[in-house]
């Protein structure tokens, strides 16, 4: 069975400082198998997120203390999981008072919410919550030395608060292309497609450089070894990706600039050169975000973003970053 879903845009997430990656010996590169294809991924949250409070002054929820981007991880002293149970929780709690964990960014605090009537008799609290997401988007790498993938090249955030989600479980699998909703100045235009029910692998990190998994199929892309920043350089790469049934395909663009020692993941600057792919696309497009970057056989990074008013150009991650930050927030092995 396939389910069909269009791209939702996936905004870039906090900062994050990670060390360079390793590699498994003084002078030996890490070799991984190269991406390039998509993957629909559905992610749910630790906790809830609130997505909207209603500020008015009978609001429970703006009464309790509740803002906008709170994570409520627990109700009662029971840990939420997803919008039903708390929605059961508030709708059955006759008018009592609710004792909730919420998460406001880091700091953990505690906050009482008594639930209303509307005028159906239904006990309310004055908010809106999300408990996870879907999307499509592109595998950059399988990495055999800590059975890894790494995908997309930035976090997945909220589409309505832009906070980066707080990962309980989530699922990658393969993905067809169906069509393309080409790009053009001051549009984004969008890969759309199926998620099918072949399983890449489960989801365990999500952060500011990408989501990450553990991968549960075998890597079928050619090997490719990675470059270290200093192997970086302005001028000619491929970028392999899918933008339609025929499979993986590589691309000519540029690097136009570098700034590697930005933390942010905006490593380099890329345009698209190629006519094929201009004529296809339109330049960068939503769902191309972790299509792998190359130069001089070598893995150095992947496209995460789209300028939106010149969508030849956009960003690009440097390899280094992704791998480090999965062994810093995944652990090796």
């Amino acid at each position: 069975m396939k389910r069909m879903i269009r791209y939702v845009s996936i905004i870039i997430a906090a900062v994050l400082m990670c060390p360079v990656f390793s590699a498994t010996a003084a002078d030996e590169r890490r070799v991984v198998h190269l991406g390039g294809m998509p993957f629909g991924l559905t992610m749910y949250t630790g906790g809830v997120i609130v997505v909207n409070v209603d500020d008015s002054d009978e609001s429970p929820a703006f009464l309790a203390g509740l803002r906008e981007n709170d994570v409520i991880t627990a109700a009662n002293g029971e840990a939420v999981t997803s919008n039903e149970q708390l929605q059961n929780i508030i709708t059955s709690c006759d008018g009592a008072d609710i004792e909730l964990s919420v998460l406001r960014g880091k700091r953990p605090i505690s906050l009482r919410i008594t639930p209303t009537q509307d005028e159906d008799g239904v006990y309310t609290a004055g908010m809106w919550i999300r408990d996870s997401t879907a999307g499509l988007g592109t595998i950059t790498y399988f990495d055999e030395y800590t059975h890894s993938f790494g995908a997309l090249g930035h976090g997945i955030c909220d589409r309505d608060t832009g906070m980066l989600m707080p990962l309980q479980s989530g699922q990658a699998v393969r993905a067809e292309i169906t069509s393309i909703t080409k790009a053009k100045k001051g549009v984004a235009g969008g890969l759309n497609g199926v998620m099918t029910d072949e399983t890449i692998g489960e989801m365990t990190i999500n952060n500011g450089y990408g989501v990450y998994g553990k991968y549960t199929i075998q890597p079928e892309g050619e090997e490719f070894a990675c470059a270290y920043d200093s192997d970086i350089r302005t001028g000619k790469a491929t970028v392999y990706t899918t933008v339609d049934d025929t499979g993986i395909h590589p691309y000519e663009v540029e690097i136009v600039s570098l700034n590697l020692n930005d933390k942010s993941g905006q490593n380099m600057v890329i345009r698209v050169t190629d006519e094929a792919l201009l004529a296809k696309t339109g330049g960068i497009i939503q769902g191309m975000s972790g299509s792998p970057i190359v130069q001089d056989d070598r893995l150095v990074g992947a496209v995460t973003h789209v300028f939106v008013n010149s969508p030849e150009k956009g960003y690009g991650i440097n390899i280094g970053n992704m791998l480090g930050c999965y062994e810093q927030f995944g652990g090796i092995g």
